[in-house]
């Protein structure tokens, strides 16, 4: 589910994430964060800044997040870049470790088999098999303890822990958050998309703010569908919710992205030709073709 805006993606996120819980029969957690503010922040302005759809606007982490075994999330900042831990690296929780004043109040609601659980206090953490990582240092620790937990199993773990931002800006107040810098990996912005091949189908929001302080141009809008409809290599693969006409799409990329790709096609001429001579000079002219 890609969309232009955060506005729409923090919507999706909750209804993806009740979604997958109920067809999984497990729990959904909601998770929030805890919010210091200097001077301390009137109840309304709090409210508000909860429900702040980006997570760049407030510490690199969600007022709400849901979360529940088995769902993809997607790092919202890098934990160890040389090990691939990086910006919007991806994993499957597998394992929620709520706060000891909390045990109780899940402890009953998983016996009662409630839908969703409200955690009062900030859990420990989040267990999560990240899908390129392979450098858990407590792999070989946990087969001594366990021989079914075998490294192929455990060596993508990473135990991700409550947090607090640095110090940031809201409405003239200066605030720290704390929570957890995750998102729902399944659920994502264009920008957040890039590069990525969903084979498994792809729902986009093609709308796009026409009025108002921050207008969308439609050169920046061709391009944005441009990337969110490349990502799936089938247009069956596709469900487009508010799109534009086909004429649109088809009147080609905008005059400024033309023409810097004409300035890189002659300097990429240009460059092969270098390259034909400097083999010639080398006496190499027997592999070009």
């Amino acid at each position: 589910m890609i969309a232009i805006y955060w506005n729409t993606v923090a919507r999706w996120i909750m209804m993806r994430a009740k979604r997958d819980a109920a067809a999984l029969n497990t729990p959904l957690f909601l998770l929030q964060a805890a919010d210091a503010s200097t001077p301390a922040m009137p109840v309304a302005v709090a409210a508000k800044m909860m429900n702040e759809a980006a997570p760049r606007n407030t510490g690199g982490m969600h007022g709400l997040l849901p979360v529940h075994l088995g769902m993809r999330v997607r790092l919202l900042e890098a934990f160890d870049l040389g090990s691939g831990l990086v910006k919007d690296a991806e994993g499957d929780v597998v394992r929620i470790e709520p706060n000891e004043l909390d045990e109780d109040m899940v402890n009953e609601a998983l016996e009662r088999n409630q839908p969703m659980v409200y955690l009062q206090h900030l859990p420990k953490g989040v267990w999560v098999r990240m899908e390129k990582y392979e450098n858990a240092p407590f792999k070989e620790q946990l087969r001594r303890c366990d021989d079914s937990l075998i490294p192929g199993e455990t060596q993508g773990l990473v135990f991700v822990e409550v947090r607090t931002s640095d110090a940031f800006d809201y409405r003239n107040y200066t605030v720290r958050r704390t929570g957890l810098p995750l998102s729902h990996g399944r659920v994502i912005t264009c920008t957040a998309c890039q590069g990525r091949t969903m084979h498994a189908g792809v729902i986009i929001d093609c709308a796009r703010l026409e009025s108002g302080p921050h207008p969308k141009h439609e050169d920046d809008w061709w391009l944005e569908l441009y990337v969110m409809l490349s990502r799936a290599t089938r247009i069956d693969d596709l469900l487009l919710m508010r799109a534009p006409p086909a004429s649109f799409l088809l009147r080609g990329p905008p005059k400024s992205l033309r023409k810097q790709l004409d300035k890189f096609a002659a300097r990429t001429g240009e460059c092969r030709r270098k390259a034909a001579r400097l083999a010639v000079e080398l006496g190499f002219e027997e592999f070009l073709h």
